[in-house]
């Protein structure tokens, strides 16, 4: 183009020393000067347009985003009061000391305080710090110093918890302290485990992992671990599961499964039941069987552990087998049905047939 123009400046300047124009001449100049506005003039022009074409487009794509979200504008409310009701039943209960969002989008809540309904209307309070709710799925995540109640009296503390609509369950993968209810013993199970679940529907809480559990019955010291428990928000009852291994005074048990049973009525803890392949030592004596149960409804604290399902003690050299071996005043006293000692069958020990 720079070129063009030159060798047309240069002909221009030729030009002015002609005295005399000729019709041929004039044609030519006029062709060279269209040539030269077509470049100078409309070729910008052009490029000027496509700029302004690029522009536009960026500016729509911005007013149709802003019109996708212009149902999204973000509000900020304080003391918050919320209700979910579901076939008339109520859900949950929300209040909130503060709330930023958008009604289809993601709440944030500031000091939340959640009340999560079971169908029998037994309910789990939840308080934290920090609480987020989708307004898409209605999932709930509240964060920071959550502390889950039960309404019979079951203590969680969390770092986070987190509801899922959909399957009614309230879940946490970290790390869970747990304090059971009060009973006549004083303080209930004092509890620590990794991965927390409360099904709304079983009405139930789950211990996941490396469950740890300690507790003060009748002045007694009381030691648990598995790998993992269940309680429920009906009654005080908890089971324990997998490679259960718990120490009560001098006695150690190990099974696979571990009940405990409370008197509702009395509020005390009545009854400890494990089951399959139970093992156990204390006294310098040791057993096992299929089923071992510890009565603990002696008022001065004094249990009583009976063995069924094919019972078998081992005391010094001696093997004690029978239909039911049964562990009085603490494991101090020892009576057998139909005992059978190194073979022979008695009535009870020192009394053989």
């Amino acid at each position: 183009m720079r070129q063009l123009v030159r060798s047309l400046s240069n002909y221009i300047t030729q030009f002015k020393f002609f005295k005399k124009i000729t019709i041929s001449e004039i044609l030519l100049f006029s062709i060279l000067l269209f040539i030269f506005f077509q470049l100078l003039i409309l070729s910008p022009t052009e490029l000027s347009t496509n700029s302004a074409e690029t522009k536009t487009s960026e500016q729509i794509k911005n007013l149709v985003s802003a019109q996708k979200n212009k149902k999204s504008v973000e509000q900020k409310m304080s003391g918050i009061h919320l209700v979910e009701n579901s076939n008339r039943i109520k859900g949950w209960e929300l209040f909130a000391e503060e709330a930023i969002g958008a009604a289809d989008a993601q709440w944030v809540l500031k000091k939340v305080s959640v009340e999560f309904f079971a169908a029998d209307q037994s309910s789990f309070k939840v308080t934290g710090d920090v609480g987020e709710i989708d307004g898409s799925t209605k999932n709930i995540l509240i964060r920071g110093q959550v502390i889950t109640t039960s309404t019979n009296g079951y203590l969680f503390k969390t770092n986070d918890l987190r509801y899922e609509a959909a399957t009614k369950n309230l879940k946490s993968e970290n790390a869970v302290e747990m304090t059971g209810p009060a009973d006549q013993s004083g303080t209930g199970f004092v509890l620590t485990g990794i991965g927390f679940t409360i099904d709304l529907i079983k009405n139930k809480m789950f211990i996941l992992n490396a469950v740890q559990a300690q507790k003060i019955i009748h002045t007694k010291k009381f030691n648990l671990i598995s790998q993992q428990a269940v309680f429920s928000n009906k009654n005080q009852e908890g089971e324990f599961f997998g490679s259960v291994k718990m120490k009560y005074d001098k006695t150690t048990i190990q099974a696979p499964v571990s009940l405990f049973k409370y008197s509702n009525a009395e509020k005390k803890l009545k009854t400890i039941l494990l089951k399959d392949k139970v093992t156990f030592t204390e006294l310098g004596r040791s057993g096992s069987c299929r089923e071992l149960e510890i009565d603990l409804s002696d008022e001065v604290g004094d249990y009583k552990m009976t063995l069924r399902g094919s019972p078998k003690v081992q005391m010094n050299d001696d093997e004690i087998t029978g239909q039911e071996i049964v562990f009085t005043d603490g494991g101090q006293k020892v009576k057998i049905n139909n005992v059978k000692v190194n073979g022979q069958v008695t009535d009870q020990i020192g009394n053989q047939k």
